[in-house]
């Protein structure tokens, strides 16, 4: 005979044992913004099988997706409803909704290490500012003045600070910051951007203006006591991202003569390069297990995903339509 109870009581056992039932994506499932049919939307490339799926599909520009560091919510851009907004959705696509609200700017975003939280780079006419917006309540805390002008970096992976650039003033330099707290820090003084801490917590990534105008990486510990330049040229050195073990650190950059990948350690001592060719590569990613290196390869604008190991082995082309993929996280 049918019994419910013992069906409701096994189904209660069953969601207890999944914790909230959100799945997650797949390690290995690439999200990408393409303008592949006259629109910029975002897609999802299932590392499995090759197999390519639209998330959205609205007017306006759909861009810049992130995964949350669970997998379970994808944040991006989007300007259609006039001006750029953060949204999110499911892993799926399913499931999308407004978090910033309306009359803001968006221009970048980082996901906290809990996926809790987003900061935001706010636009406004002349300057712009961050803030820490919850992903439950859409709740908007500033973190630094509306009247300065600066540009997110990245959160520790404790998640107590984040840090940013000044920018604009008579003050230029990194800063670290407390969300919630009071204390400010500044870690450097100078044209600093783009600055990305380590998976360890041990170093920031950051760029700073050589002489010649061009864009280098330089990598220091969190305190500025150890300052190292990973390749001062004329060149730009740029997309850097860390290896998930901090051990390794891939950039993009000019010095042979065109765009291609690098990797290098934190003390500058082993510089590798992992592609060449006669187009641009640019924008690397590790994959999550940091043993392969996303990246997109082109030229005249238009760009295919491609992947490879650690090393620039294994080389293989993802996407094959040749389209203006614009941008992509792993």
């Amino acid at each position: 005979m049918f019994n419910v109870a013992s069906l409701l009581f096994a189904m209660t056992i069953a969601m207890a044992a999944c914790g909230n039932g959100k799945s997650t994506a797949p390690s290995d499932d690439v999200i990408f913004s393409a303008d592949r049919e006259g629109n910029i939307d975002i897609y999802k490339l299932r590392g499995a099988s090759g197999e390519i799926s639209r998330l959205t599909n609205a007017q306006g520009k759909d861009h810049s997706p992130a995964w949350s560091p669970k997998r379970d919510i994808i944040a991006f851009l989007t300007d259609r409803n006039g001006s750029n907004e953060l949204w999110l959705m499911d892993w799926n696509g399913e499931s999308k909704r407004q978090l910033s609200g309306p009359g803001k700017t968006i221009t970048a975003f980082r996901w906290a290490p809990d996926s809790k939280v987003i900061a935001i780079e706010i636009a406004e006419t002349d300057s712009r500012w961050i803030a820490i917006i919850e992903i439950e309540s859409s709740e908007i805390t500033p973190l630094t003045s509306t009247k300065e002008d600066v540009r997110i970096g990245g959160w520790s992976p404790d998640a107590q600070w984040l840090v940013y650039a000044m920018v604009n003033s008579d003050s230029d330099g990194l800063r670290k910051r407390n969300p919630n707290g009071v204390d400010e820090i500044t870690i450097t003084s100078g044209l600093h951007t783009n600055p990305v801490w380590s998976p360890d917590g041990r170093w920031i990534a950051f760029s700073q203006e050589s002489e010649q105008g061009a864009s280098n990486l330089i990598i220091t510990d969190n305190n500025a006591e150890n300052v190292l330049t990973i390749n001062a040229d004329e060149f730009d050195e740029t997309n850097f991202e860390w290896a998930p073990n901090s051990k390794n650190i891939v950039f993009s950059s000019e010095s042979s003569g065109n765009a291609e990948i690098y990797t290098a350690t934190p003390d500058g001592k082993t510089i590798q390069q992992l592609t060449s060719n006669r187009v641009t590569d640019t924008l690397p990613r590790w994959s999550s297990n940091g043993s392969s290196i996303l990246f997109l390869s082109g030229k005249d604008g238009t760009f295919d995903l491609y992947s490879m190991d650690k090393n620039g082995d294994q080389q293989k082309r993802m996407t094959s339509k040749s389209d203006r993929i614009i941008n992509a996280d792993w």
